[in-house]
């Protein structure tokens, strides 16, 4: 006789007994969420055969065991926060700490309150406004819905503004915790607001955060959004943003991206009213083994819609950087512009950037354009900094800031743009952090 071997574990199953042990109450906001894992158990996670995922390979995640975050306390002295950001909420491996919160008093016509203060209060309500959202959602935001505790619901009425940044620090803690943070923002007719997305890893943490952010531009509604992700270098980061823009909207994304052994960005923008326009641009900078991955999607929707977007990669070591841009026109979309720009740097010979930007063009009366260049430092350049006395390594120190800059200009809010260029100095200060 021969024993039949046992049937290898998948990380579909694994997620499935982690599902299955929660202790959830029997009420609709559950229905919604054992619906959502079951059609990502129906979908599993995305491999390399599927087109939007051709240069990442999750084989490094998909062998990870990982638990559920639980509450923890966060030091209140924490170097790494941003000082003078704004109006802070902290997420501490997913759920919110209100004690390390000042989002207090609200402006008026301004509603902010963490996802978490929202299920506990009304469950039902919740569940009605999540069955509203993206019918077509993604296998990672399914794996969000079913395990999601907490995130931030922002409503801002008719005219409302919400002045100061509103600063959400997403903070893993040691250990192999996973977190589904899920962030809301629904702006009313000509009102605005900035959100600031800081995410911070444990140094010796091996976590997942998958985030999903979900963004409704009334008309005239501005939204400025920082993504800047700095999770620990052995953990992962899938993080999936979506904004949907109504007439004469303004929507800018600067997405910065360091941290994590493994990172997933994508960001949707439906350009959905004439006259709305929709700013992505971002820096990746992978090095050592990490791999940085970008995908950005802007559908004109309507006529007489604006896309501007600029990417850049910095790689160094055996990093990889990729950055797939997508453009769709749709067939009525007439009179529209968009510009694609993406703009890489190698920095060591086993280091890698794969960029492809695209697009898909239904209209015939539209402004269309996109660039891609990949190249190492200019030697030139270099040279002639040495000859005015620089070291080497403050010779490309320089060039790598400079490069850096045309991103790093564009944003506004002061003491981001102040931690992102100690930041990136302390990255590319010796030939010792290119290693």
């Amino acid at each position: 006789m021969s024993a039949a071997a046992p049937k290898a574990t998948t990380s579909v199953d694994r997620y499935r007994s982690l599902f299955d042990a929660r202790p959830l109450p029997d009420n609709a906001l559950t229905q919604w969420r054992r619906a959502a894992f079951e059609r990502f158990a129906a979908i599993g996670l995305p491999t390399q055969r599927e087109e939007d995922w051709k240069y990442t390979n999750l084989r490094r995640l998909e062998s990870r065991q990982f638990t559920p975050a639980t509450p923890a306390p966060v030091a209140t002295d924490e170097s790494r926060w941003i000082a003078n950001a704004g109006a802070r909420i902290v997420l501490a491996n997913g759920h919110a700490l209100a004690s390390l919160s000042t989002v207090s008093p609200q402006p008026p016509g301004v509603t902010l309150l963490t996802l978490g203060q929202w299920i506990a209060n009304s469950p039902e309500q919740v569940a009605e406004f999540l069955q509203k959202q993206r019918r077509d959602a993604s296998s990672f935001e399914l794996l969000n819905a079913a395990f999601l505790e907490d995130g931030v619901v922002i409503d801002l009425a008719d005219g409302a503004r919400f002045d100061q940044p509103i600063y959400v620090i997403h903070q893993m803690g040691p250990g192999n915790g996973m977190s589904h943070p899920r962030i809301f923002v629904r702006c009313g007719r000509n009102s605005a607001c900035t959100l600031v997305e800081h995410y911070i890893g444990a140094a010796d943490s091996e976590t997942l955060t998958n985030s999903v952010v979900s963004l409704d531009l009334a008309q005239g509604a501005k939204v400025a959004h920082y993504r800047l992700q700095q999770e620990s270098s052995r953990s992962f980061h899938i993080g999936t943003v979506h904004a949907h823009l109504d007439r004469d909207s303004r929507y800018a994304c600067r997405d910065i991206a360091l941290g994590a052994t493994l990172a997933r960005t994508h960001i949707t923008a439906t350009l959905a009213g004439p006259g709305a326009e929709a700013t992505l641009q971002g820096l990746f900078a992978p090095s050592g083994t990490q791999h940085l991955d970008t995908y950005t999607l802007v559908d004109h929707a309507a006529p007489h819609t604006l896309s501007n977007e600029e990417y850049r990669g910095v790689a160094d070591g055996r990093g990889r950087g990729v950055y797939r841009g997508k453009v769709i026109v749709r067939k009525d979309a007439q009179k529209i512009d968009s510009r694609q720009s993406s703009r890489n740097l190698l920095l060591s010979p086993t280091a890698e950037i794969d960029t492809r930007p695209e697009l898909e063009i239904y209209a015939n009366d539209v402004k269309c354009s996109h660039g891609a260049t990949t190249g190492q430092l200019d030697s030139t350049a270099l040279f002639y900094l040495r000859s005015r006395g620089l070291s080497e390594d403050e010779a490309r120190g320089l060039l790598i800031r400079a490069f850096a800059e045309s991103i790093l200009s564009t944003i506004e809010l002061e003491p981001l743009r102040q931690h992102l260029e100690q930041q990136l100095n302390e990255r590319f200060a010796s030939s010792e952090a290119r290693a």
